[in-house]
């Protein structure tokens, strides 16, 4: 979890933060380097809707979790993680 200030100040360093940094940065590298701005974006649009005093940090992408709700859903995977 990161509290609100938390995100603040990581929101800030990376909108601050060159190309070239981003791409140093090893959990953005240079495939996400110009994505990761439109997601700063994304998150604090939906930071301004849904205001909260913490987030939580993910290790898998949002499509990924929709994959897995679906593949719930139809019986073809489990939520738990043990397949079938």
């Amino acid at each position: 979890w990161m509290d609100r200030q938390s995100v603040d100040r990581m929101v800030e360093k990376l909108v601050g933060w060159d190309f070239q940094q981003r791409v140093a940065n090893p959990c953005i590298g240079a495939d996400r380097a110009d994505l990761v701005l439109a997601g700063c974006a994304i998150l604090e649009a939906i930071r301004g809707v849904w205001p909260s005093e913490r987030l939580r940090v993910a290790d898998r992408g949002l499509r990924e979790g929709i994959l897995s709700e679906l593949m719930a859903d139809d019986g073809v995977w489990r939520s738990d993680g043990r397949g079938r």
